[in-house]
């Protein structure tokens, strides 16, 4: 990031933004191919994250269509989710072997494929391959669009990454009603194979576009191996900043998975509880410009952590919100949280740990959030259970996110750069 030095406008053709690797002008970066990225890594995240994060909206229909109990409903949302995140994880690493389209075009496949097992499938098990294989490559593009986007900007980096990521915030406030206006007319079969469709043929056009630019942020740095993962993935700050990563995303699975039962359960009408995650969505987006602005002026790290902070703080006030006003001031403050969170931890942990293979570390943080992602529900549900009420598990889990970001932060703390 430059935020001492940033300057009014785009960078002048007299002066080229230069490789200081070898001195050479690196005229790809803030070029006009690198927004064509980011236009795509909008679409494609808010297709992928519309089809997998608004699974509250469409579980009943999936349970209704398939004769699925209750714990088997979450269960499919859990096993999605984690998949999404260790398959992230792992093509991360993969990936900075191979050309990107090739990975590209394969989730496109993958996401078809899934739209076609689920049209077939007649029980838990068919269920449980469609939407496996759905978490899968979703998991793969959103590792691919959120490491690729930072190696196509250095002066604009923090701005590409806030326009980028409004695709997540996107993504859970468009699909909502898309899904209920489906359902209204169609079975969930058909319903998913249209809006998996869609996303398909959205990923498979960012496949003709996607590739590394040259120069320093190319990512063609040193062979992921064994010396690679002795050398980042056993460093202390690094399974800091990993394990603080993890956990300062505790807050958005739990609503994720449950924010409707939450909210009825403190006394909100069901068809207003329906329309509160693509609320937190809608404010993110607004958020997710804004953090990239904040951050090119104060720093990646601090607007992350005030975002951890500020949703922190609205989980453990969650379990006293028994009226819609109060309810709507929250839904805000966890909005602002995610446009804060979300389009910065990238540009962080590139920046901390080094530009080379930087598919590879982001994947490698998205492997952490696979646990966080199958235990924040089950812990809810236990801690529910024993408690016979949402406030402790909603307070401790608020807690596990503030823990969290402070982990995150000193994790991330500036030191020798990565080469």
């Amino acid at each position: 990031m430059h935020a001492a030095t940033k300057a009014i406008g785009p960078p002048a053709v007299s002066t080229p933004v230069t490789n200081i690797m070898n001195g050479t002008p690196d005229s790809e970066r803030d070029s006009l191919r690198g927004w064509l990225v980011v236009a795509f890594g909008v679409i494609v995240l808010l297709l992928v994250w519309g089809v997998i994060f608004t699974f509250t909206v469409y579980s009943e229909a999936l349970s209704i269509a398939f004769g699925l109990s209750e714990l088997r409903t979450s269960t499919v949302f859990s096993i999605t989710t984690a998949a999404f995140y260790i398959a992230g994880g792992v093509a991360g690493v993969a990936a900075a072997r191979v050309p990107l389209r090739p990975v590209v075009a394969a989730a496109g496949v993958s996401i078809a494929a899934a739209a076609g097992i689920l049209r077939i499938a007649t029980s838990y098990p068919g269920v449980i391959v469609a939407f496996g294989l759905l978490g899968t490559a979703g998991g793969t593009i959103f590792v691919v669009v959120i490491s690729l986007v930072p190696q196509w900007f250095d002066e604009y980096e923090g701005r590409a990454m806030g326009v980028t990521f409004t695709g997540n915030g996107l993504g859970i406030l468009v699909l909502p009603p898309v899904w209920v206006w489906l359902l209204e007319r169609t079975g969930i079969r058909d319903a998913f194979a249209v809006i998996a469709g869609v996303t398909a043929v959205a990923v498979l056009g960012a496949a003709t576009i996607y590739r590394r630019p040259s120069g320093r942020h190319s990512g063609a740095g040193p062979v992921v191996g064994a010396d690679w993962l002795r050398a980042n993935v056993f460093e202390p700050r690094f399974l800091t900043a990993v394990a603080g990563f993890s956990l300062l995303w505790t807050w958005y699975f739990v609503l994720s998975a449950d924010l409707v039962g939450i909210l009825t359960g403190n006394g909100i009408p069901r068809a207003v509880a329906a329309t509160a995650f693509g609320i937190v969505g809608g404010v993110s987006v607004a958020g997710r410009v804004a953090s990239g602005e904040f951050a090119d002026r104060i720093g990646t790290r601090v607007t992350l952590t005030a975002g951890v902070a500020v949703a922190a703080g609205a989980m453990v006030a969650l379990p006293w919100i028994g009226s819609t006003l109060p309810m709507y001031a929250l839904l805000i403050a966890f909005g602002a949280g995610l446009g804060a969170v979300a389009p910065l931890f990238s540009p962080v942990v590139i920046s901390r740990f080094g530009p080379q293979n930087a598919t590879a570390i982001v994947g490698a943080f998205t492997v952490g959030q696979a646990v966080t992602a199958f235990s924040a529900p089950v812990v809810l549900s236990l801690l529910r259970s024993a408690s016979g009420g949402y406030a402790l598990p909603l307070v401790v889990l608020g807690c596990v996110t503030l823990i969290g970001g402070g982990l995150f932060y000193r994790g991330t703390a500036p030191g020798p750069a990565k080469e």
